[in-house]
């Protein structure tokens, strides 16, 4: 009986004993188990925060992209309005195009016109220098042949330098009243001008300059040796210094070398001519032949000179 219960107690034990064992591992089981959840839990976390970034970064994307789409709109109405603005542009430029055209056209004609009108009135010109010069050489061959006959008088003699003189003046109105008309001519044609490029330099064309340069070179010359109380004389002079500034504002400088000394050291075509009247060893630029025309600083005619010598 005792070893029964003794049996018995040895079995309680030990399924005690094993149920113990049982519930520690079922305890480290459970453990594990949660550990593992724990981890998923966390990573399910971070998924839920992953997640949520990502959405936000969707919506962020969404209104970028609703924010391009607006822009490439504006884009495309800016596009559109360029190109109608390209159309408006090709439109008035083929109108000013035109215009231009017509202006140059009309400027040629004027030009023509004027050049004819001036070879007219420099025919003019020259037909009474011509009288004139006629009627002065037979006054003084006139005179000539009333003194070698020996009846010429004073009076006649008078009277024939009265002649000469008032010959001599009339021409030099003559000459002046042209002149003034050919820097009218001359203004009248650079005011039409239309500038334009040479096709070889692409410089602009200084052809009518450079005229209007020696023109003024000889008018100068004549001024120099003409009296200031002919008629004429004061108002040609202010043409010509307009004609001098007027070019000056688009550029152009025309140098004027009369009445100064000659030296050496300018390097100038030069025709010297010999003048008692100075004193000796005097040299005196008293003509000009061609004015030296300077564009932007740079010479494009050099200057052609008379020199009167006392050598």
């Amino acid at each position: 009986m005792k070893k029964m219960f003794t049996f018995l107690i040895l079995a309680v034990i030990a399924c005690q004993f094993a149920n113990a064992k049982s519930i520690n591992d079922n305890t480290d089981k459970i453990k594990a188990l949660e550990e593992k959840c724990y981890v998923l839990q966390n990573k399910q976390v971070k998924a839920d925060n992953n997640l949520r970034k990502l959405i936000e970064n969707q919506h962020v994307a969404e209104r970028e992209i609703q924010t391009l789409v607006k822009k490439n709109d504006a884009q495309r109405l800016a596009i559109d309005s360029l190109q109608d603005k390209c159309k408006s542009l090709e439109e008035a430029q083929s109108t000013d195009r035109e215009n231009i055209n017509g202006k140059i056209d009309a400027t040629d004609n004027n030009v023509r016109t004027n050049q004819d009108l001036l070879q007219s009135r420099t025919l003019y010109g020259v037909i009474v220098v011509i009288v004139v010069l006629a009627i002065i050489v037979g006054i003084a061959c006139w005179l000539t042949k009333r003194i070698k006959s020996g009846t010429s008088t004073i009076g006649d003699v008078r009277r024939a330098q009265e002649a000469l003189q008032a010959a001599q003046t009339k021409m030099q109105e003559e000459s002046v009243k042209l002149d003034n008309q050919l820097l009218a001519i001359v203004q009248k044609q650079l005011d039409a001008s239309v500038p334009s490029a040479n096709k070889t330099t692409g410089e602009p064309d200084h052809s009518l300059v450079v005229k209007l340069a020696d023109e003024i070179a000889r008018i100068e010359t004549n001024l120099s040796k003409m009296d200031k109380s002919v008629r004429g004389y004061k108002q040609l002079v202010q043409a010509k210094d307009r004609m001098i500034n007027n070019v000056r504002a688009n550029g152009y400088e025309i140098i004027s070398l009369l009445g100064q000394e000659y030296n050496d050291g300018m390097q100038f075509q030069t025709r010297f001519v010999p003048d008692e009247s100075l004193p000796e060893g005097k040299r005196i630029i008293t003509g000009m032949i061609k004015m030296q025309v300077n564009y932007n600083g740079k010479m494009i005619q050099p200057a052609e000179i008379v020199v009167s010598q006392n050598i």
